[in-house]
């Protein structure tokens, strides 16, 4: 599917900034989101989206306290804003739980498009971080 390929062609894209311009923050938030993303297509390949993808959703929340533990680390802004964006996901899967009476199609538009926010963030994070050898500013 060309919506995939142009997923994985971002989410690549900034984990190549990240290697390359980010530190150790950039990079694993980039990492995180790459192991997520694969995790998830290979344990979901064909979601159907009609009640709560209970795969998706756990991978979800463990990239959720990923993203929530380099937040801790750092003052800096990107990282709450990606454990935000995150956590809109695990919010999707929770209501998806709540009210099975949500539509697959906005379900799936909302788990599977919050990822593009995060990614343009980290890329946003990585190619601006000073490449002093500061851990973190």
């Amino acid at each position: 599917m060309w919506t995939v390929a142009i997923y994985y062609a971002v989410l690549l894209l900034t984990v190549g900034v990240a290697i390359y311009r980010g530190g150790p923050l950039e990079k694993g938030a980039a990492l995180t989101a790459l192991i997520a993303s694969v995790c998830t297509t290979i344990m979901s390949p064909n979601p159907q989206w009609e009640h709560v993808e209970t795969n998706i959703f756990v991978i979800d929340l463990i990239a959720l306290v990923s993203f929530w533990v380099i937040a801790l680390k750092t003052q800096r802004f990107w990282p709450y804003w990606i454990t935000g964006w995150q956590l809109i996901a695990v919010f999707g899967h929770l209501q998806k739980l709540m009210f099975a009476e949500i539509l697959p199609r906005p379900y799936a538009l909302l788990s599977m498009y919050i990822s593009y926010p995060i990614l343009f963030v980290i890329l946003y994070a990585a190619g601006s971080t000073r490449r002093t050898g500061d851990v973190d500013a």
